[in-house]
């Protein structure tokens, strides 16, 4: 799961100060946030629900000195008032004090036990700003680029408040996203499976025909399959259930990166991020191709299981397959689950 935030707030009462946002009162942070909110709702088109209130997160944003909070008002939550608070349409920006000393944020916060947290039974999108981001990510050369990273982890704030996805990953996930990632560092045997493994999944992407592509899926489960078992009497521990999940988390929330760079294309120019953000590139990605970030989809950058994750939901959407509608409802559903469904005969 994602780390867990351990600062406990600083309770105070402030009077409250409301702006309705004009052009004279805009400043960049909130600017950017507006704009991480319209970007959502062009996500919605790739990923129905992605921005129904139903399944919203709150977003926790931190500059150098302070934390804009979005969401469910910190009166309630924190039991605090805002220094002030900007609206624009649908969206209340509640600016408080920093909220903690940690020196970047990009991290989605959930907890069930602790009642003093802010994401106490509700997941919280902990970010920083672009600046601060920008020291601690690389290849981060624009707005947009700052904003696919937040999507990312808002995507699992929507994960999160499926009450089913949520459960089970508390109750049943017991391998951490370290974890998982140790054993294909440690193990030569386990990375040369899992790289073949990937790259049998590339290939099914790059066939044309569905016979071939049953061929290969097939070899790609009986190399999986034969990578779990070996693991399993090595290590006395079954983690097929423990993979299939974090590839279902972490691969969704890369496609959701992946669709966004797809979108920005089509998307219309940001007028107020144009004339006031030097870090805001009216044509990045315009021309955008997944050959130009092989992270995405290499199982051997950053961690395996985020690429062949991804890799298996863009199959699907190869094959057709209609899956998202209730994708987090059912935990026995997986991007791997469903692709075995279809390919196996």
């Amino acid at each position: 799961m994602k780390r867990i935030l351990s600062g406990i707030p600083v309770f105070c009462c402030l009077f409250i100060f409301t702006f309705t946002l004009q052009a004279q009162d805009n400043t960049l942070d909130i600017q950017r946030i507006q704009y991480l909110y319209n970007l959502k709702k062009e996500l919605n088109k790739v990923w129905p629900e992605f921005n129904s209130p139903q399944y919203a997160a709150d977003i926790a944003y931190f500059t150098p000195t302070n934390t804009y909070i979005i969401g469910r008002p910190i009166s309630r939550t924190l039991k605090k008032q805002p220094l002030q608070t900007y609206k624009k349409g649908n969206i209340a920006i509640e600016k408080t004090e920093r909220l903690d000393t940690l020196a970047f944020h990009m991290f989605t916060a959930y907890e069930n036990q602790d009642r003093s947290k802010l994401w106490y039974k509700y997941p919280v999108v902990l970010c920083s700003d672009y600046d601060t981001t920008g020291k601690y990510i690389e290849d981060l050369p624009n707005t947009q680029s700052w904003a696919t990273v937040i999507l990312h982890e808002y995507f699992h704030g929507f994960q999160f408040r499926h009450p089913e996805f949520i459960r089970y990953a508390n109750d049943s996930i017991t391998v951490s996203i370290t974890k998982l990632q140790s054993y294909y560092d440690t193990y030569p045997w386990f990375k040369e499976s899992i790289d073949e493994e990937n790259q049998l999944l590339l290939d099914c992407l790059n066939s044309e025909n569905l016979s071939q592509v049953k061929i290969l899926f097939k070899k790609y489960k009986t190399k999986r399959n034969r990578r779990l078992l070996t693991f399993y009497q090595n290590e006395k521990f079954e983690l097929s259930h423990q993979e299939e999940f974090l590839e279902k988390m972490e691969g969704s929330a890369r496609y959701i990166e992946y669709q966004l760079y797809l979108s920005f294309k089509d998307i219309p120019t940001d007028k107020e991020l144009s004339k006031n953000d030097k870090h805001y590139d009216v044509s990045a990605f315009k021309t955008f191709s997944l050959e130009d970030k092989p992270w995405m989809y290499q199982s051997n950058s950053i961690r395996y299981f985020y690429s062949t994750g991804f890799n298996m939901l863009r199959l699907l959407d190869k094959l057709k397959i209609n899956y998202k509608k209730n994708f987090f409802d059912d935990n026995k559903v997986t991007p791997y689950s469903l692709l075995n469904q279809k390919l196996s005969d």
